[in-house]
């Protein structure tokens, strides 16, 4: 169990359900999509908790609701020792002052109408912390520099950037309120693949110079891989294994996780040739009718006869590793 001073978030049984409705002016409610299904973990302050899986899982609904941009449908969300659950808009304003987030379309994110200095600034009026006009224009500065970015870009529209500066801007933007937390919701994905190390790279750099955490979001392992201390790997709704990033890269628990890292390419062609492949069979499920039991035996290579009917909970296995499989118990 992590220390409670040592914790910026906890969350605990977190479920997003989106009622399907029918019948005349669709008033009746027929079922629900559960794109978040009862996950838990907690985030220590200054590490980065990747979160990995399949486009779909549950990744992004989680990161909207843990800033109450989306409502839980049930469990709870502990930011900074104080319960944020049923915070109404007004009192969740302060505390999105320390929680931001960075998103993963870096163009659509960004008002193509307004100057770069005035999207950068925007959150310092919007929060009534932008001081004087020579503080503002001061801060708007830094927040410029500190993202690598030149300042006479200061005067030129989102259409004007690359995708790699647009994100330096998404993130100058995010660091406006000096946050405690940042949920990077893929933040490279939309990116070349040298640009993505530049981000990646500059967000290492800021978290070390700011003391800033990181929950950071992803379905491209490489890139969780090199930022992240821990990685959550979400199936369907659902953590299936959590553990830190060696021990899972070293020797994962869960057969989905098995398989994800199967699928990551090696950068040697012998290797790559040589290396056996691990082929999920089937189709992912349907958050609208998931499977019983364990979600992901309908594809298990290693599926056993309780599989089917039983559905297993996260437990920790070993100090520091927790893995929600039928084919693991508590050491």
């Amino acid at each position: 169990m992590t220390p409670a001073s040592d914790e910026i978030l906890r969350v605990e049984n977190l479920s997003v359900h989106f009622p399907i409705k029918s019948g005349v002016l669709f008033r009746k409610e027929v079922g629900a999509l559960r794109a978040v299904d009862g996950v838990s973990f907690t985030v220590r302050r200054g590490e980065t908790l990747g979160l990995v899986g399949e486009s779909g899982c549950g990744k992004s609904t989680t990161a909207l609701a843990i800033l109450r941009m989306l409502e839980p449908t049930a469990g709870r969300i502990v930011f900074e020792g104080e319960d944020i659950t049923g915070y109404s808009r007004e009192r969740m304003r302060p505390i999105r002052r320390r929680m931001q987030m960075v998103y993963q379309d870096p163009f659509g994110s960004l008002d193509p109408r307004m100057k770069v200095r005035d999207i950068v600034g925007e959150p310092l009026i919007v929060h009534r912390v932008a001081g004087n006009p020579a503080r503002y224009r001061e801060r708007v500065a830094e927040l410029i520099d500190m993202v690598g970015l030149l300042p006479d870009m200061m005067d030129r529209y989102p259409h004007e950037f690359s995708g790699g500066q647009r994100q330096r801007i998404g993130i100058a933007r995010a660091l406006a309120l000096e946050p405690a937390l940042l949920l990077c919701d893929e933040p490279v994905s939309a990116l070349d693949v040298s640009i993505q190390a530049q981000i990646v790279n500059l967000l290492m750099d800021l978290q070390e110079r700011l003391g800033l955490t990181y929950l950071f979001i992803a379905h491209d392992l490489s890139v969780v891989r090199h930022i992240s201390d821990r990685i959550a790997v979400m199936y369907l709704g659902k953590i299936v294994e959590l553990a830190t990033r060696d021990d899972l890269y070293r020797d994962p628990k869960h057969p989905y996780t098995e398989a994800l890292l199967a699928a990551v390419p090696i950068p040697d062609p012998e290797l790559e040739a040589s290396r056996p492949q691990q082929l999920l069979k089937g189709e992912v499920p349907s958050v609208l009718h998931p499977p019983s039991g364990c979600r992901f035996h309908p594809r298990c290579p290693k599926v056993l006869a309780e599989c089917s009917s039983v559905e297993p909970r996260l437990r920790q296995i070993a100090t520091g590793r927790e893995v929600a499989c039928h084919l693991h118990v508590p050491a």
